[in-house]
Order: structure tokens, then sequence, then C-alpha cells
């Protein structure tokens, strides 16, 4: 429930920021279960309350796993965290974000897996 509220609180024309929700009872050995309650989220609530293309929800999961990616590989752990979480975004920061990568998004994500190789390669796992 309170994800559901976060959501509809951030679609204010009047609210600025992010929020953060961490969701330790959320599937934290069920990265699939957890997986397909945020696209729920996604395509029930947040159509349902027109919420589209005004909010979104980076998932953050410990046993995070990007679709092709091995289980151990780097560009997991830039998604995974302690416990389930919901980051929630303002699409209209999101784009300004973008812009001043010049319109790249990646551009963040391939810095932080980079970062992570080096860190890996300097400290080990």
């Amino acid at each position: 429930a309170s994800i559901d509220y976060e959501l509809a609180a951030l679609s204010g024309e009047d609210v600025r920021g992010t929020t953060l929700l961490v969701a330790p009872e959320y599937y934290p050995d069920d990265f699939e279960r957890y997986l397909r309650l945020v696209q729920c989220m996604e395509e029930d609530f947040m159509e349902e309350h027109e919420l589209k293309g005004i909010v979104q929800i980076a998932p953050f999961h410990p046993k995070f796993r990007f679709e092709g990616s091995e289980e151990d590989d780097v560009d997991n752990f830039t998604n995974r965290s302690p416990y389930p979480m919901f980051h929630i975004l303002r699409e209209d920061e999101v784009a300004i974000a973008v812009k001043r990568l010049g319109g790249d998004a990646s551009k963040v994500w391939g810095r932080n897996v980079r970062l992570l190789k080096a860190m890996e390669e300097k400290l080990g796992r």
C-alpha cells in the first residue's frame, strides 16, 4: 500500500524528487516474483491511475539479474541491494538528466559497470 501511495504522491505537479522504498518483505529470496510485482504495478496500478509518463520504477533486489546475464556478472550488481527496493522517479526529472548526458541514459549504467569492474580487479569480490 505504501508503494501505491508514493507512486501517486510523486505524480503531483509541485512535487520534485524521487522516493526510495525499502521493502524487505517483498520476496527477498525470489527475484522473479518480485519482478512480476514490479511489472504488475507498472501495468495495472500506474495505468489505472494514469501515471505512465509521469513516474517510473527502477527495481533493486538482492538477487537482481539482467536478462541475458549470468548470475555473477558484474552488471547485475548495479541493481543489487541488501533488500528489495523500489526507486520511484519522476520522468520529467529523468528526461532532464538524460538530456545533460547528451540524450544517452546508458552512460550512467556503463559508468557504473566500469567502476564495478575496476573495483573487482583491484579488490576482488
